[in-house]
């Protein structure tokens, strides 16, 4: 999961404008399925009519983007702020990164009684309001063709793995890490962090949505509706929302 800010190729469409749906899956059925962002033409026919929008901003940082820096944050700044949220940065550092970010988020970060950040090298995400506690985001950079896999495998289920060894070179490594980052933020949406290990979490279903089962205390199996967002070719995004939770992203894509 290797980030190269020069790899960063944002589409000036919106990310759900990339993003088919592949129909149903076998499995258990999605109460309150992730619905396209509003204006999507899916958003009338997927979107559950008491979803609670949670703004999520996509910020590219470093010369490779299109649209110029737009930020004050170097593209090595971005990991060191995954998993940080307004709770666990103190004022002055609160401060000094909503200086650095383009206006717009800076605007409603400051606005917002909680505000969550996912980063990798090269790319910030971040999700405002009470409600991006209760969802689950992970972002991972895919490697360069040429480089060595930095995503390990012994994260996958036998299903995962029997479903990667069937793919190229170039494709698997792309693949584990989507596999991954569906379970990252699986085990986010739960509370769960990485305190199960991720090869029991099973992500392997196909097309870019789907449920995944985060097992949970005393037994009790939590499902986590999953769906894969494709902003970049650069980077493997997913969010999860623990079912069934009428929660969406509303993505300002891209800011910078």
């Amino acid at each position: 999961m290797k980030s190269n800010a020069a790899l960063l190729d944002l589409s000036p469409q919106a990310p759900f404008d990339h993003v088919v749906d592949p129909g149903p899956h076998p499995g258990p059925a999605c109460p309150a399925p992730l619905a396209p962002a509003p204006g999507h033409p899916d958003s009338a026919t997927t979107a559950p009519d008491s979803a609670t929008t949670v703004p999520v901003f996509v910020v590219p940082v470093g010369s490779a983007s299109p649209h110029g820096s737009g930020t004050g944050l170097s593209p090595d700044d971005c990991p060191a702020l995954n998993g940080r949220s307004r709770a666990t940065l103190d004022g002055a550092d609160r401060r000094r990164l909503l200086s650095r970010l383009p206006e717009r988020v800076s605007a409603a970060m400051a606005a917002a009684g909680h505000w969550e950040l996912y980063g990798t090298r090269g790319l910030l995400v971040v999700a405002c309001g009470d409600d991006a506690r209760r969802m689950g985001f992970s972002v991972e950079s895919v490697r360069p063709e040429a480089s060595p896999p930095d995503t390990p495998y012994e994260v996958l289920t036998g299903h995962e793995s029997r479903i990667a060894a069937t793919r190229p070179a170039p494709e698997r490594d792309r693949l584990v890490t989507r596999f991954w980052v569906r379970k990252d933020a699986a085990l986010q949406a739960v509370g769960r962090g990485l305190s199960l290990a991720p090869e029991r979490i099973e992500a392997g279903f196909p097309g870019d949505r789907g449920t995944v089962t985060v097992p949970g205390p005393h037994g009790l199996d939590v499902p986590v509706s999953v769906r894969n967002i494709a902003f970049s070719s650069a980077y493997e995004f997913a969010v999860a929302v623990p079912e069934p939770l009428a929660l969406t992203p509303a993505f300002s894509y891209p800011v910078g």
